[in-house]
């Protein structure tokens, strides 16, 4: 064997290798998929601004024809009729707004142009408070209203995406999972969440986040995650030219002593 096909033969080098290249492909393939999230989401961020400016859509109308694809109706405007039920008030759990941590009320509506069909109003952010144990007096409506307002959805944990409710009064629920709230209050609930926007001298702040993670840090995240390929390839390239300078030396010097 000559000192050349020693060096490549190596098991050191050649499992070295082959985890380098590894861990170099996944890295790769993260920035890439968060390149191609980043585009989708700059796709929807510039249709939320076009759905800004539109004027308000009867909220039957759009559940008819989008009722298919209900993401797509996030931003969409809509008007409709509606009037408190006697079901508690319903609180999501571990929401932030300006540093505060609390909870995004939601009240369940009836459509009095459907009957048999509710809706969950946002109500808008609630302090948590210090203890846990002890839930937030939420203010609702009292009594039949017209509101205005926009379509979202909440995204759903991905280390966890089950309901977990806790019966009390208000309910509080960890994850905004509306066909399986609609089951446990034996409801039928529109599949989508409402913010109004006409509301006056409202006591709770309504932050619009229809998105978990906008464009700009998802293309932050792949730049990222290049950056680190990149490092681990220039610190690879360099360990494996000196281990191949260091092995040379040893092979050369096994080969001229036999």
């Amino acid at each position: 064997m000559t000192p050349k096909a020693a060096l490549i033969r190596s098991p050191g080098a050649i499992v070295a290798a082959l985890l380098t290249l590894v861990v170099f492909t996944l890295l790769v393939k993260l920035g890439l998929w968060q390149l191609s999230r980043a585009e989708e989401k700059s796709q929807l961020e510039i249709e939320l601004q076009q759905r800004a400016l539109q004027a308000p859509q009867p909220l039957l109308d759009v559940l008819n024809v989008e009722n298919a694809a209900v993401f797509s109706m996030t931003g969409v405007r809509v008007e409709t009729n509606v009037a408190p039920s006697a079901l508690p008030i319903v609180l999501l759990d571990n929401q932030t707004w300006n540093g505060k941590v609390g909870y995004l009320a939601y009240q369940v509506m009836a459509l009095m142009d459907e009957p048999g069909s509710y809706l969950l109003v946002e109500l808008g952010f609630v302090d948590g408070g210090l203890q846990r144990q002890s839930l937030p007096k939420v203010q609702g409506f009292r009594e039949p209203l017209f509101l205005t307002g926009r379509l979202y959805q909440k995204s759903v944990n991905p280390l966890s995406d089950q309901l977990h409710l806790e019966p009390s009064d208000p309910i509080r629920v960890q994850n905004m999972v509306i066909a399986d709230l609609s089951k446990q209050l034996n409801v039928s609930l529109i599949p989508t969440l409402f913010q109004p926007d006409n509301l006056t001298h409202w006591p709770y702040p309504q932050p619009w986040q229809p998105l978990s993670m906008g464009s700009q840090k998802h293309f932050a995240y792949a730049m990222q995650w290049f950056a680190m390929a990149l490092v681990l390839l220039l610190i690879s390239s360099m360990i494996f030219v000196r281990y191949l300078r260091i092995r040379r030396k040893e092979v050369s010097h096994d080969f001229h002593t036999k």
